[in-house]
């Protein structure tokens, strides 16, 4: 509902007469009130200059003020002190009236600065027992919201169906027979589905990443399978495919087939992207589909199928190769080996090791979350190649790509996880630690790490046998019919816990986020009022952590209706520490260009696109090629190269002298 002059005016009137209704006997003489008008006056003007909402006590004391100045200019009520005040009080009260007005467009600002401006102006008009002249505003909106929420999930829980299998009803309908190969890493189980989608003449292969949707497309092209690739970054599209390789969230589910894959299915707990998987295992319209997972998400694929009445069957892989941990820990200085992979949990740590291993003349490839897909598959080919001897990366390494690795090297058995700082998980030791070993080239596979209690901690979470407990359903965009704020819909359907256990929602934090950061600049985004394009907006995917990234997407939403294109990113314009930062920048920059075109239905120049890839991924190719030595951890100080790992930023000389 839309805040309306009669609306201000109705409340303007309402706020004078609760102010005249409130009265008190608390004030006894002229000069305790001139002081509470000073403390009110100071209090008042502070408000503001600092766009602050006034405390109930001092609207009370407002009150108070104008009925004690009112009644000693009264003569019925005060005759013994007219004479003397009368002149005085008429002045003192005049002022506190000022005092009133201003209190009263402090409240009906921020009034109309709220989210839902109109309908909290309804609610307090509607609750006459409020008296708006002894409550805060803010206590006022708080009460508003929680009678609004109550509403509104109600209105939820009357929208979306109590069973999230419901949403799928023309999926259930169909004769599907689901294959779940239940296996860890290095047991086959990818392998036999995609020999299966060989053979489809109309298929879809669906995968976590960019990186191995590219890799299922080279495979099944080299196969001669006339293939297509789609994902959210870049198609490549054959007219005569057969097969279509992609990420999981480009499958679309209006789409037949006769064979689907469905890869890594474990990630269907993961707070961002479970979903996806969640709503490819229910919907996906498939005669045949196969489910690759790791043993831990078992249970819960049963349990989501058992609820879809699905015809499934159970195969189970076998590692190719034994697996030893090491008894005796890792040395950087002296036991680094050929067909090693050293294991951190961020870029500037995989930087910093791979110098050091440089400086001892070790060949390295190295693989982290952001370097663009194409560049990660050429540091692989490299390794495979045997041009480098060890590969240096972040957990990156443990989803899907297959390897020559002969060992598994945590450097670290912790990682931060975007909000603490914890131990390894046994799923996550599991798919890292499984990579080592290859058959045929590595019969043998090896895992240790740097200490002994680092070791022991690999060992314990790699035998323990727990399963993942729920799977996460994805925000209903149904629900954006309803007339409130995008975020307090996100919100509340998120308070809304699931009628089953076996599922959880998404984390929704992200959205919160990026809506957030359009509400300063709304008037400038047309469309901001239509909740349907504002959400495609909000999901579009954008790297939170990069200022750049980010104000070229609020760009993007503010200009987006301008023309038939949006802005092509410029490279002269991007900054960063090193020409590494600054190129790995400037491709999540294309990545965003390309999305947010194709999302909102913007004309891209895919040549000039292509272009600008292939020669921002041949300066970082150049950038990983240079010495290294500049990422090396040095003391903040005197620049002495700090011990590996080293959690502090002065050398132990500079921390004693400084």
């Amino acid at each position: 509902m839309q805040l309306t002059k009669d609306m201000l005016d109705q409340l303007r009137s309402r706020y004078v007469s609760d102010f005249d209704a409130t009265k008190s006997e608390k004030l006894r003489t002229v000069r305790q009130a001139e002081g509470r008008y000073t403390n009110l006056r100071t209090a008042v003007l502070s408000a503001k200059e600092k766009d602050k909402i006034l405390a109930g006590g001092l609207k009370k004391d407002c009150a108070y003020l104008l009925h004690f100045y009112k009644g000693i200019r009264d003569p019925e009520a005060a005759k013994e002190t007219k004479h003397k005040y009368d002149k005085r009080a008429a002045l003192w009260y005049t002022r506190t009236l000022s005092m009133r007005d201003t209190i009263i467009s402090l409240d009906l600002s921020f009034i109309m600065q709220s989210d839902q401006a109109g309908n909290f102006a309804q609610y307090l008009l509607k609750h006459k027992e409020k008296n708006l002249a002894t409550l805060t505003i803010r206590n006022l909106y708080q009460d508003f919201a929680k009678e609004e929420g109550k509403k509104l999930r109600k209105t939820i829980l009357s929208m979306v169906q109590t069973d999230a299998e419901m949403e799928y009803t023309e999926a259930m309908a169909m004769d599907r027979h689901f294959i779940l190969h239940i296996g860890g890493t290095n047991s086959g189980k990818t392998y036999e589905s995609i020999e299966r989608l060989k053979q489809a003449q109309n298929g879809v292969y669906a995968g976590p990443l960019r990186l191995l949707a590219l890799e299922i497309y080279d495979k099944l092209f080299a196969a001669g399978v006339p293939v297509s690739m789609v994902t959210g970054e870049e198609q490549v599209v054959d007219p005569d495919a057969r097969v279509t390789s992609s990420t999981v969230e480009m499958v679309d589910l209006r789409q037949v087939y006769d064979v689907a894959v469905i890869d890594e299915a474990q990630m269907i707990a993961d707070p961002f992207r479970g979903h996806v998987w969640s709503r490819l295992v229910m919907g996906i319209k498939a005669k045949e589909i196969h489910v690759c997972l790791a043993p831990e998400a078992e249970k819960i694929i049963c349990t989501i199928l058992d609820n879809c009445d699905a015809e499934y069957e159970i195969v189970r892989h076998q590692r190719n190769t034994e697996l030893i941990f090491e008894e005796t820990p890792f040395d950087i200085e002296t036991d680094v080996q050929k067909g090693d992979a050293l294991v951190l949990f961020s870029k500037r740590a995989v930087l910093d090791v791979a110098a050091r291993l440089e400086m001892k003349d070790i060949s390295v490839s190295v693989i982290y979350g952001s370097l663009p897909p194409q560049i990660r598959k050429k540091q692989f080919e490299m390794f495979l190649a045997g041009e480098t001897e060890v590969v240096v990366a972040t957990d990156a390494i443990g989803l899907g790509v297959n390897l020559p690795i002969r060992r598994i090297v945590f450097m670290e058995n912790m990682k931060f996880d975007g909000q603490v700082k914890r131990f390894l998980n046994e799923f996550e030791v599991r798919q890292i630690a499984g990579r080592a070993g290859r058959r045929g080239m590595y019969d043998q596979g090896f895992v240790t790490a740097t200490s002994e209690a680092a070791l022991a901690h690999l060992k314990e979470s790699y035998q323990m046998n727990h399963s993942i407990e729920y799977a996460r359903i994805g925000f209903p965009q149904i629900l954006l019919e309803i007339d409130q704020p995008i975020d307090t819909i996100l919100t509340q359907w998120y308070q809304i816990k699931p009628s089953m256990d076996v599922y959880r929602k998404i984390d929704i934090g992200d959205y919160i986020t990026k809506y957030k950061a359009l509400l300063p600049i709304k008037e400038e985004i047309d469309g901001f009022e239509d909740k349907q394009t504002l959400f495609g907006l909000i999901s579009c995917d954008v790297d939170l952590k990069s200022t750049q990234c980010m104000d070229l997407w609020k760009e993007y939403c503010r200009t987006y209706t301008a023309g038939p294109s949006v802005r092509f990113p410029e490279w002269e314009l991007v900054h960063g520490q090193t020409g590494l930062e600054r190129a790995e920048t400037y491709y999540k920059m294309l990545d965003l260009y390309n999305l947010f075109s194709s999302r909102m239905g913007k004309v891209m120049d895919e040549e000039r696109l292509r272009r600008e890839r292939i020669e921002t991924e041949e300066t970082i190719l150049s950038e990983l090629r240079k010495n290294k030595k500049s990422y090396l951890k040095r003391c903040r100080y005197c620049r002495k190269v700090l011990p590996l790992g080293s959690a502090f930023s002065l050398c132990e000389r500079c921390y004693r002298m400084y």
